[in-house]
């Protein structure tokens, strides 16, 4: 070998010990270690290299007294090395100055700590282990303090990676596991860079960032903590990107003193307590997180905190989404809570904040605001709690541009102390009034509307003041509008009130305490306007396909709405259609279902049906059908637009003038463009008839890029229609009369005349025709006899078409 190589071996080749080398050798050397156990105390004055000869594990260096290694030099180099300290007293490496740089090496310690750098010294360490069941892992005061790259820092007594004083490290690709304190520490001064690093198995917070000391952290991991995941106390900068927490004992995250973090991409899984805690005037940001499956809150923010939290999302929470408390003042955007036990979100001890975009699926209650909270929240979405969706107690909210949707008890409910301002907002299916102004509340209520609810749209049991103005109630159990206690104190200006079970009853009269509906006006009240659109849909004989064509309508409209709520472009959908099919096939009672639909998800905003025809679009003079074509559209605004046997409208068919057919399609393909967004346009017609006239006309294929089709019905779903019309008007079908009609229907012609659903009422009603002439002869028939229809009330109908 040359002379800049030193070989140390314990078979009598070269040197007998490293320390003999190190005192041999000059600037450069190569020291090479054969293998074997070498009791040594070594101290590198000289800018070396030292290695294992056969490679990593094969070369033990052990020390009773006084650290294995201490660098005294500019710059030095282990590799492959096992360093052991026996030294309760000392590390086993030592840097004060100079960088020594350890590749492969793994390094066991008994004293307080296994690394230690301080004053100018620096540790490059890259693929090492690190054990030490006494003290602490890597420790580092000094400026800078070196790297890690690669590293495991396992069974550690106290914490894997100090960083105080004015000390200075960067660690990538690297884990701390097992440790009894904490997996990272930072004080004093220390700064700390972490990149792609995972924390596991801590007894203390997993990473404590204190006094003024700073982090700056991408993809560090804390996993199975038993005490806090992040404890983020510093006066300095903290900023945290794509890190995660998967199990801690305590708050995945805790900020407290004052510190001012920027968090981003957090993700937090099975946190016990919270699962992000900010407290004592925390600040900072907080952009995009994932919180779920925490035992307890999800996130809270107390003691005048003001963090700002843009696109959170809260889940699985055991005692509740959000907690705001103790005089905080955070702002939230665009905030998505689902899922959680208790309230999705809780304002209480004289809070504020600002809450924008708010998206609550599920939970006990939506909003609860109570103890002098004082809350701002505009773009709140509630839907299916099992209580109230917004609740107010002894505390102020000022709520704009809210939907809740089918809460389990009240929409809106204001108790004592409340002052609540709604504006601009609707609560639809409420299980208990839409809105109910308790004993001792005060309101503003502006531009709101609150339908379909099962009680009243709006109670007020309060004689405080309440102002409404420009409010919409509407079909209703209960009344629209109704106060129990009469009074001046409250000013109802621009009400529009329809369709509701009781009517409406506020101001000086007595009779403002009206009673709530009896079940018989319940079931008058339902048989007048009709079963939930949706169960009535589901409820049609046969159209599976159809059904499920308009389901996947639905839920297009439903995730539409949601995006839009939540800030995001919706996605494309056909908003006009095309029901091709014969007639009696249900394409009006669908159209009618779909619109109620529609607008109960607040896509139409009314929902009703406009039918029209080719005579009611075109006039008999040239200029005419463009007026009576809008007028007709427009009547159907916030709605839908249906039209029977569009095909008429084509060039080649209808009676007045193939001109005046087409001047009815290009008004309303323009006004189809012009009112996009607040109509469904529905075309009706033949299936072939509905495809020649689309294909005629590219501005109305354009439009109408969703056919859905009706078939005609099968002989088992015409005799069903029978039967509904029998359970509808008290009659009974008997046995051998189901098998006859459906024979009858098997056999009967399926020609452009046949008229499916039509047709199997009129054979009903032929049929209560041939029954009450069968009966007439009969003047002691019992009830059986009145009401039961027979094969025999069938013959004559099935005489008239050759039957049987």
């Amino acid at each position: 070998m040359s002379k800049d190589v030193i070989v140390v071996s314990q078979a009598g080749k070269g040197r007998s010990t490293i320390a003999e080398a190190l005192a041999a050798a000059s600037v450069g050397t190569l020291i090479v270690v054969g293998p074997g156990r070498y009791r040594e105390t070594l101290v590198v004055d000289k800018p070396v290299t030292i290695t294992a000869e056969d490679g990593p594990g094969t070369v033990e260096v052990v020390s009773r007294r006084g650290p294995v290694v201490s660098l005294a030099t500019d710059s030095a180099a282990v590799s492959g090395i096992q360093i052991t300290c026996d030294d309760r007293d000392n590390p086993a490496i030592v840097v004060m100055q100079g960088q020594l740089s350890l590749t492969e090496c793994a390094i066991r310690a008994a004293a307080w700590a296994t690394i230690f750098s301080q004053d100018k010294g620096t540790v490059l360490m890259r693929d090492c282990e690190v054990r030490n069941t006494v003290g602490a892992g890597v420790v580092t005061t000094s400026p800078d303090g070196g790297q890690l790259e690669g590293c495991r820092l396992d069974e550690l007594g106290t914490s894997g990676i100090v960083v105080a004083e004015g000390g200075s490290l960067t660690v990538r690709k690297s884990a701390v596991r097992k440790a009894s304190g904490n997996g990272i520490c930072l004080n004093g001064r220390g700064q700390l860079t972490v990149e792609d690093t995972e924390v596991t198995g801590t007894d203390k917070p997993a990473v404590a960032v204190e006094q003024n000391a700073s982090i700056s952290a991408v993809r560090l991991t804390v996993s199975d903590a038993n005490a806090i995941g992040f404890y983020l106390a510093t006066t300095q900068n903290v900023s945290l990107d794509e890190c995660a927490v998967q199990g801690s004992g305590a708050e995945a995250v805790y900020v407290a003193e004052g510190c001012k973090p920027t968090l981003s991409g957090i993700t937090i899984r099975n946190a016990r307590g919270r699962g992000m805690h900010f407290t004592g005037r925390a600040g900072g940001t907080v952009s995009g997180a994932d919180v779920a499956d925490v035992d307890g809150v999800g996130v809270e923010v107390t003691e005048r905190s003001l963090t700002e939290l843009d696109r959170v999302t809260v889940s699985s929470c055991t005692k509740g989404g959000v907690r705001v408390a103790g005089g905080a003042e955070p702002l939230f955007r665009r905030l998505r809570v689902f899922g959680c036990g208790g309230e999705a979100m809780q304002m209480c001890e004289r809070s504020r904040g600002t809450f924008e975009s708010i998206e609550i699926d599920e939970g006990n209650v939506g909003v609860a605001v109570s103890d002098e909270a004082r809350p701002t929240v505009s773009g709140l979405t509630v839907r299916g709690t099992d209580g109230a969706a917004v609740s107010v107690l002894d505390a102020t909210l000022a709520l704009s541009d809210a939907t809740i949707d089918s809460a389990g008890a009240e929409g809106v409910l204001a108790g004592q102390g409340a002052d609540l301002s709604l504006s601009r907002s609707r609560v639809i299916g409420s299980a208990g009034p839409g809105c109910l102004l308790g004993e001792g509340a005060s309101a503003s209520i502006t531009d709101c509307e609150f339908s379909a609810g099962s009680a009243d749209g709006i109670r007020i049991d309060t004689d405080e003041s309440v102002r409404l103005q420009s409010c919409t109630v509407r079909e209703n159990r209960g009344s629209g509008l109704r106060q129990t206690k009469p009074g001046t104190s409250i000013q109802v200006l621009d009400l529009i009130s329809s369709d509701n079970g009781v009517p409406d009853a506020y101001g000086t009269s007595a009779a403002a305490a009206a009673p709530a509906p009896t079940r018989a006006e319940e079931r008058q009240e339902r048989a007048k306007r009709g079963s939930d659109p949706l169960e009535e849909l589901n409820n049609l004989v046969g159209l599976a396909s159809v059904k499920a064509d308009v389901k996947s309508l639905i839920n297009l409209n439903k995730m539409a709405k949601r995006r839009k709520d939540a800030g995001l472009s919706a996605p494309p959908m056909a908003r006009h259609l095309v029901f091709a099919g014969s007639p009696g096939t249900g394409k009006t009672t669908v159209a009618r279902l779909y619109g109620q639909i529609l607008a109960e998800l607040g896509v139409l905003r009314k929902g009703h049906l406009v039918e029209v025809a080719r005579a009611d679009l075109v006039a008999q003079i040239i200029g005419g059908t463009a007026i009576k074509t809008t007028e007709a559209f427009e009547s159907a605004l916030g709605g839908v637009f249906f039209i029977d046997e569009a095909y008429t409208l084509s060039s080649s068919k209808g009676g007045t003038g193939p001109d005046f057919g087409q001047e009815a399609i290009d008004t309303l393909v323009k006004l189809m463009e012009d009112h996009r967004d607040d109509v469904v346009v529905i075309a009706a017609g033949y299936s072939k008839e509905m495809k020649e006239f689309l294909a005629a006309n590219p501005g109305m294929e354009s439009r109408f890029s969703r056919t859905i089709e009706f078939a005609n019905y099968t002989s088992d779903e015409l005799v069903t229609i029978v039967q509904q019309q029998c359970d509808k008007h008290d009659y009974r079908l008997t046995d051998d009369a189901a098998e006859a009609l459906r024979k009858y229907f098997a056999e009967i012609p399926k020609d452009g005349t046949f008229g499916n659903g039509r047709a199997a009422r009129r054979v009903f009603e032929q049929m209560a025709d041939n029954h009450a002439s069968r009966l007439a002869s009969m003047p002691n028939a019992n009830m059986e006899d009145l009401t039961t229809l027979t094969k025999e009330d069938l013959v004559s109908i099935c005489a008239d078409v050759g039957g049987k």
